[in-house]
């Protein structure tokens, strides 16, 4: 599970297409926020103003705290895959992985899959988010 509230933009992570981010001025084609943040390099302190994204994972599988701590850094692959830049010091990136069962599974494996299914949930929160405060969504553009 996760919402995106990113202050980067938004790729599919399987066709490279971006899919949300900074608009231009016609608030129907996009800016790349990267190139924009390129154009101003001065230090700007206190940037977070409420932008990120936060996600869970849930597995059956049994893993102990340590094991869902290296399942939930393998997991920001995912993010690091659909949004450029992410992890800013403008965004709160969090996510936490949670084990509800007692299956027997590989770590190694369960992170990597879990990142592939974070990429596929940010993708599905852009586009089933709706228009608010003025702002179109990804459906609306």
């Amino acid at each position: 599970m996760v919402a995106v509230n990113a202050l980067g933009d938004i790729f599919d992570w399987k066709t490279g297409e971006k899919i949300a981010g900074l608009l231009k001025e016609d608030r129907r084609t996009f800016r790349d926020t990267e190139e924009m943040m390129c154009a101003d390099t001065r230090a700007v302190e206190n940037k977070f103003t409420g932008n990120t994204t936060i996600g869970v994972v849930i597995t059956n599988a049994e893993f102990d705290k340590a094991r869902l701590c290296k399942i939930a850094g393998m997991v920001h692959d995912g993010y690091a895959r659909s949004i450029r830049p992410v992890h800013t010091s403008a965004d709160g990136d969090s996510i936490y992985a949670v084990s509800v069962g007692n299956v027997s599974a590989d770590m190694d494996l369960t992170g990597s899959v879990a990142a592939e299914v974070m990429s596929e949930a940010i993708i599905r929160a852009v586009k089933s988010a709706k228009s608010a405060y003025g702002f179109p969504a990804a459906e609306d553009l």
